[in-house]
């Protein structure tokens, strides 16, 4: 199983564009160079929110909390990803402390 890759959409759209397997293959045989041609087989598909769009500068992730949304009991997470999911201890940590724990 390899992926996943990442495109922009505009609007919810689940469906896997065949013409991505060529760039795809080629990605992949830079870790497996004998990849044959026409082994991959598209899979599924999903969305996954982003806090920047293409082509802007990824920025840090949030930690939202009551002070950013109003609503005691609810801490919101945005956009952690590698390393943020390497701090995962220290951001069990301030969701605990945001909730009060």
């Amino acid at each position: 199983m390899f992926g996943p890759d990442l495109h922009f959409v505009d609007t919810l759209d689940y469906s896997v564009d065949p013409a991505a397997e060529p760039a795809f293959a080629e990605y992949i045989r830079k870790f497996w160079p004998g990849l044959p041609d026409g082994a991959l087989t598209p899979d599924y598909a999903g969305i996954r929110p982003k806090l920047h769009g293409p082509d802007e500068p990824q920025p840090d992730f949030r930690i939202d909390g009551r002070e950013a949304h109003g609503l005691a009991g609810l801490v919101a997470l945005f956009g952690i990803e590698s390393p943020g999911l390497t701090s995962s201890l220290a951001i069990g940590e301030e969701v605990a402390g945001k909730l009060g724990l």
